[in-house]
Protein backbone atom coordinates (compact mmCIF):
# COMPACT_ATOMS: atom_id res chain seq x y z
CA UNK A 1 0.00 0.00 0.00
CA UNK A 2 2.15 3.01 -1.14
CA UNK A 3 5.75 2.26 -0.13
CA UNK A 4 3.70 0.65 2.85
CA UNK A 5 1.50 2.95 4.21
CA UNK A 6 3.69 5.46 2.37
CA UNK A 7 6.42 4.13 3.39
CA UNK A 8 6.99 7.25 1.40
CA UNK A 9 7.30 8.57 4.45
CA UNK A 10 9.78 7.82 6.37
CA UNK A 11 9.81 4.27 6.12
CA UNK A 12 12.29 1.80 4.76
CA UNK A 13 11.99 0.90 0.71
CA UNK A 14 13.58 -1.89 -1.35
CA UNK A 15 16.67 -1.50 -2.60
CA UNK A 16 16.88 1.08 -5.24
CA UNK A 17 17.42 -1.04 -9.16
CA UNK A 18 19.91 0.98 -9.79
CA UNK A 19 23.43 1.80 -7.63
CA UNK A 20 26.51 3.96 -8.77
CA UNK A 21 30.13 3.63 -7.94
CA UNK A 22 31.32 4.49 -4.49
CA UNK A 23 32.17 7.81 -4.16
CA UNK A 24 30.15 9.28 -7.13
CA UNK A 25 28.94 12.55 -6.58
CA UNK A 26 25.77 13.21 -5.07
CA UNK A 27 23.00 15.82 -4.58
CA UNK A 28 22.44 15.56 -0.66
CA UNK A 29 21.94 18.98 1.29
CA UNK A 30 19.86 22.01 1.60
CA UNK A 31 18.69 24.05 -1.73
CA UNK A 32 16.82 27.47 -2.18
CA UNK A 33 16.02 29.57 -5.15
CA UNK A 34 18.92 30.90 -7.26
CA UNK A 35 20.61 33.42 -7.25
CA UNK A 36 21.31 32.83 -3.61
CA UNK A 37 19.55 34.68 -1.45
CA UNK A 38 16.77 35.88 -3.67
CA UNK A 39 13.80 34.17 -2.54
CA UNK A 40 14.68 33.65 0.93
CA UNK A 41 12.33 32.02 3.30
CA UNK A 42 11.57 28.61 1.52
CA UNK A 43 14.08 25.68 0.68
CA UNK A 44 14.47 22.17 -0.40
CA UNK A 45 16.14 19.28 1.56
CA UNK A 46 17.27 16.61 -0.58
CA UNK A 47 18.07 13.14 0.81
CA UNK A 48 20.12 11.20 -2.37
CA UNK A 49 20.29 7.17 -1.84
CA UNK A 50 21.15 4.72 -4.95
CA UNK A 51 18.95 6.40 -8.02
CA UNK A 52 16.38 8.01 -6.02
CA UNK A 53 16.04 11.42 -4.22
CA UNK A 54 13.71 11.66 -1.33
CA UNK A 55 13.09 15.53 -1.76
CA UNK A 56 11.03 17.79 1.42
CA UNK A 57 10.06 21.08 0.08
CA UNK A 58 9.22 23.69 2.88
CA UNK A 59 7.02 26.29 1.71
CA UNK A 60 3.34 28.32 2.41
CA UNK A 61 0.12 27.54 1.63
CA UNK A 62 -2.22 29.80 0.09
CA UNK A 63 -3.09 31.49 3.09
CA UNK A 64 0.45 31.64 3.90
CA UNK A 65 0.34 29.42 6.56
CA UNK A 66 3.55 26.46 6.87
CA UNK A 67 3.44 23.80 4.09
CA UNK A 68 5.75 21.36 3.46
CA UNK A 69 5.35 18.81 0.33
CA UNK A 70 7.45 15.36 -0.38
CA UNK A 71 8.83 13.59 -3.17
CA UNK A 72 9.44 10.47 -1.45
CA UNK A 73 10.45 8.42 -4.80
CA UNK A 74 12.17 10.78 -7.14
CA UNK A 75 13.55 8.25 -9.55
CA UNK A 76 16.62 8.75 -11.72
CA UNK A 77 15.27 9.12 -15.68
CA UNK A 78 16.82 7.78 -18.65
CA UNK A 79 16.91 8.24 -22.44
CA UNK A 80 17.43 5.91 -25.46
CA UNK A 81 20.43 7.03 -27.34
CA UNK A 82 21.04 6.18 -31.18
CA UNK A 83 24.18 3.74 -31.33
CA UNK A 84 26.16 3.92 -34.38
CA UNK A 85 27.24 0.91 -36.66
CA UNK A 86 24.25 -0.42 -36.52
CA UNK A 87 24.05 -1.43 -33.17
CA UNK A 88 20.90 0.33 -32.22
CA UNK A 89 20.03 2.36 -29.20
CA UNK A 90 20.74 1.84 -25.90
CA UNK A 91 19.70 3.69 -22.63
CA UNK A 92 22.16 5.93 -20.48
CA UNK A 93 20.95 7.93 -17.51
CA UNK A 94 20.68 11.55 -17.10
CA UNK A 95 20.79 13.90 -14.24
CA UNK A 96 16.98 14.55 -13.77
CA UNK A 97 14.59 13.13 -11.16
CA UNK A 98 11.13 12.60 -11.30
CA UNK A 99 7.98 11.66 -9.32
CA UNK A 100 4.91 11.99 -7.40
CA UNK A 101 4.43 14.78 -4.22
CA UNK A 102 2.17 14.28 -1.49
CA UNK A 103 0.94 15.74 1.46
CA UNK A 104 0.14 14.64 4.49
CA UNK A 105 -1.99 15.09 7.39
CA UNK A 106 -0.92 13.25 11.39
CA UNK A 107 -0.85 13.33 14.70
CA UNK A 108 0.13 16.34 16.42
CA UNK A 109 4.05 17.01 17.60
CA UNK A 110 3.54 16.82 20.89
CA UNK A 111 1.41 13.40 20.70
CA UNK A 112 2.12 11.20 23.84
CA UNK A 113 2.54 8.66 21.36
CA UNK A 114 2.58 9.03 17.45
CA UNK A 115 0.04 6.34 15.46
CA UNK A 116 1.63 6.02 11.78
CA UNK A 117 -1.23 4.72 11.01
CA UNK A 118 -2.90 8.06 12.02
CA UNK A 119 -1.01 9.47 9.44
CA UNK A 120 -3.50 10.42 5.58
CA UNK A 121 -1.39 10.64 2.51
CA UNK A 122 -2.44 12.46 -0.53
CA UNK A 123 -1.53 13.29 -4.05
CA UNK A 124 -1.26 16.93 -5.05
CA UNK A 125 0.83 16.91 -7.89
CA UNK A 126 4.64 16.17 -9.70
CA UNK A 127 8.25 17.22 -9.33
CA UNK A 128 11.28 16.96 -11.09
CA UNK A 129 14.91 18.27 -10.37
CA UNK A 130 17.72 18.85 -13.35
CA UNK A 131 20.92 19.00 -12.09
CA UNK A 132 23.33 21.49 -14.38
CA UNK A 133 26.55 20.33 -11.69
CA UNK A 134 26.95 19.45 -8.61
CA UNK A 135 25.62 22.92 -7.44
CA UNK A 136 23.15 24.25 -9.53
CA UNK A 137 19.94 23.02 -11.39
CA UNK A 138 16.19 22.97 -11.79
CA UNK A 139 13.13 23.05 -9.95
CA UNK A 140 9.99 21.73 -11.80
CA UNK A 141 6.73 20.94 -10.44
CA UNK A 142 2.86 21.09 -10.79
CA UNK A 143 0.92 21.28 -7.07
CA UNK A 144 -2.74 21.84 -7.73
CA UNK A 145 -2.81 22.33 -11.74
CA UNK A 146 -0.10 25.34 -11.17
CA UNK A 147 3.31 24.38 -13.23
CA UNK A 148 6.16 26.49 -11.87
CA UNK A 149 9.63 25.72 -12.34
CA UNK A 150 12.60 27.74 -10.44
CA UNK A 151 16.46 27.53 -10.80
CA UNK A 152 18.01 26.25 -7.19
CA UNK A 153 21.52 26.69 -5.89
CA UNK A 154 22.81 24.39 -2.67
CA UNK A 155 22.72 26.85 0.08
CA UNK A 156 26.07 27.91 1.89
CA UNK A 157 25.98 29.18 5.78
CA UNK A 158 29.14 27.97 7.23
CA UNK A 159 32.37 26.29 6.60
CA UNK A 160 33.67 23.83 5.48
CA UNK A 161 30.61 22.75 3.53
CA UNK A 162 30.18 18.91 3.42
CA UNK A 163 31.34 16.79 0.72
CA UNK A 164 29.02 13.86 -0.10
CA UNK A 165 29.35 10.80 -1.87
CA UNK A 166 27.86 7.77 -2.77
CA UNK A 167 28.80 5.06 -0.29
CA UNK A 168 32.15 4.08 1.76
CA UNK A 169 32.65 4.62 5.16
CA UNK A 170 32.39 8.14 7.60
CA UNK A 171 36.00 9.85 8.01
CA UNK A 172 37.59 12.42 9.99
CA UNK A 173 35.17 14.72 12.30
CA UNK A 174 31.91 13.17 11.92
CA UNK A 175 29.00 15.11 9.75
CA UNK A 176 25.52 14.61 10.47
CA UNK A 177 24.17 15.90 7.14
CA UNK A 178 21.26 13.38 6.32
CA UNK A 179 17.26 12.36 6.74
CA UNK A 180 16.80 11.15 9.89
CA UNK A 181 13.46 9.94 11.97
CA UNK A 182 12.38 8.46 15.06
CA UNK A 183 14.64 5.45 16.23
CA UNK A 184 13.65 2.10 16.34
CA UNK A 185 13.70 2.96 12.64
CA UNK A 186 9.66 2.86 10.98
CA UNK A 187 8.36 3.10 14.54
CA UNK A 188 7.11 6.94 13.72
CA UNK A 189 7.06 6.67 10.04
CA UNK A 190 5.30 10.03 8.92
CA UNK A 191 8.07 12.78 10.41
CA UNK A 192 11.28 13.38 10.24
CA UNK A 193 14.23 15.79 10.37
CA UNK A 194 16.32 17.06 7.64
CA UNK A 195 20.06 18.21 8.84
CA UNK A 196 22.45 20.12 7.20
CA UNK A 197 25.73 20.39 8.47
CA UNK A 198 28.54 22.68 8.00
CA UNK A 199 31.25 24.12 9.84
CA UNK A 200 29.98 24.16 13.87
CA UNK A 201 26.52 24.95 12.61
CA UNK A 202 23.77 22.49 11.92
CA UNK A 203 20.48 23.80 9.75
CA UNK A 204 17.67 21.56 10.91
CA UNK A 205 14.13 21.21 9.36
CA UNK A 206 11.63 19.45 11.13
CA UNK A 207 8.43 18.23 9.15
CA UNK A 208 5.91 17.44 11.61
CA UNK A 209 1.95 18.10 11.90
CA UNK A 210 -0.25 20.88 14.36
CA UNK A 211 -2.92 20.50 16.71
CA UNK A 212 -4.87 20.45 13.41
CA UNK A 213 -3.47 17.79 11.87
CA UNK A 214 -2.15 19.77 8.96
CA UNK A 215 1.61 19.63 7.93
CA UNK A 216 3.70 22.04 10.43
CA UNK A 217 7.49 22.75 9.72
CA UNK A 218 9.79 24.41 12.33
CA UNK A 219 13.08 25.12 11.61
CA UNK A 220 16.62 25.49 13.91
CA UNK A 221 19.02 27.58 11.26
CA UNK A 222 21.64 28.18 13.60
CA UNK A 223 22.18 25.09 15.47
CA UNK A 224 25.53 25.70 17.75
CA UNK A 225 28.03 22.90 18.66
CA UNK A 226 28.12 23.42 22.45
CA UNK A 227 29.82 20.40 22.96
CA UNK A 228 31.27 17.01 21.26
CA UNK A 229 28.65 15.97 19.22
CA UNK A 230 25.70 18.25 20.70
CA UNK A 231 23.94 21.01 18.86
CA UNK A 232 21.25 23.51 20.00
CA UNK A 233 19.73 26.42 19.35
CA UNK A 234 16.24 28.57 18.84
CA UNK A 235 12.79 26.81 16.47
CA UNK A 236 11.25 29.16 14.51
CA UNK A 237 7.90 29.06 12.82
CA UNK A 238 7.74 31.12 10.01
CA UNK A 239 4.76 32.49 7.66
CA UNK A 240 5.33 33.58 4.01
CA UNK A 241 3.95 34.24 0.02
CA UNK A 242 1.93 31.85 -1.22
CA UNK A 243 4.36 28.48 -3.34
CA UNK A 244 3.22 30.09 -6.59
CA UNK A 245 3.60 33.74 -6.22
CA UNK A 246 4.76 35.69 -8.55
CA UNK A 247 6.85 37.40 -8.14
CA UNK A 248 8.03 36.10 -4.80
CA UNK A 249 7.64 38.46 -1.96
CA UNK A 250 10.50 38.42 0.51
CA UNK A 251 8.75 41.16 2.85
CA UNK A 252 5.78 39.29 3.31
CA UNK A 253 8.02 36.68 5.64
CA UNK A 254 7.52 36.54 8.89
CA UNK A 255 9.55 34.42 11.27
CA UNK A 256 8.29 33.60 14.86
CA UNK A 257 10.58 32.23 17.75
CA UNK A 258 8.38 29.13 19.20
CA UNK A 259 11.05 27.04 21.29
CA UNK A 260 14.59 25.25 21.40
CA UNK A 261 15.56 22.25 20.22
CA UNK A 262 19.20 20.19 21.13
CA UNK A 263 20.43 17.37 19.22
CA UNK A 264 22.74 15.09 21.25
CA UNK A 265 24.39 12.54 19.38
CA UNK A 266 25.52 9.01 20.42
CA UNK A 267 27.63 7.93 17.74
CA UNK A 268 27.44 8.81 13.44
CA UNK A 269 24.46 6.77 13.00
CA UNK A 270 22.07 8.16 16.09
CA UNK A 271 21.37 10.27 18.24
CA UNK A 272 18.30 12.14 20.71
CA UNK A 273 16.10 15.03 19.04
CA UNK A 274 14.83 17.29 22.58
CA UNK A 275 12.91 20.33 21.99
CA UNK A 276 10.79 22.93 24.10
CA UNK A 277 7.46 24.13 21.17
CA UNK A 278 5.13 26.06 22.49
CA UNK A 279 5.81 25.47 26.23
CA UNK A 280 5.63 21.70 25.61
CA UNK A 281 8.99 19.72 26.19
CA UNK A 282 9.72 16.53 24.61
CA UNK A 283 12.60 14.21 23.42
CA UNK A 284 12.68 11.56 21.11
CA UNK A 285 15.49 8.95 19.86
CA UNK A 286 16.19 9.76 16.28
CA UNK A 287 18.63 7.38 13.39
CA UNK A 288 19.60 8.02 9.98
CA UNK A 289 16.89 7.17 7.29
CA UNK A 290 17.78 4.33 5.03
CA UNK A 291 15.75 3.62 1.93
CA UNK A 292 18.35 2.69 -0.84
CA UNK A 293 21.65 1.57 -1.85
CA UNK A 294 24.64 3.18 -1.43
CA UNK A 295 23.57 6.34 1.13
CA UNK A 296 25.19 8.74 0.70
CA UNK A 297 27.84 9.66 3.33
CA UNK A 298 29.45 13.27 4.09
CA UNK A 299 32.22 14.44 5.06
CA UNK A 300 34.39 17.72 5.82
CA UNK A 301 37.47 18.24 3.47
Amino acid sequence: MFFARLAFILAATATAAFAHAAEAHTHQGLWWASPAGSENGWGINITHQGDMLFATWFTYDTDGSPMWLVMSNGMRQSDMYEGGYGYGGMMMFTNTYAGTLYRTTGPAFNAATFDPNAVTVSTVGTASFNFDDPNTGMFAYTVNGVMQSKAIVRQVFGSPMAQCGAGGVPAGAPNYQDLWWRSPAGSESGWGLNITHQGDTLFATWFTYGADGRGMWLVMSNGARTAPGVYSGALYRTRGPRFDALPWNGPALSVTEVGTGTLTFSDSSNGVFAYTVDGVTQSKPITRQVYAIPVSVCRFP
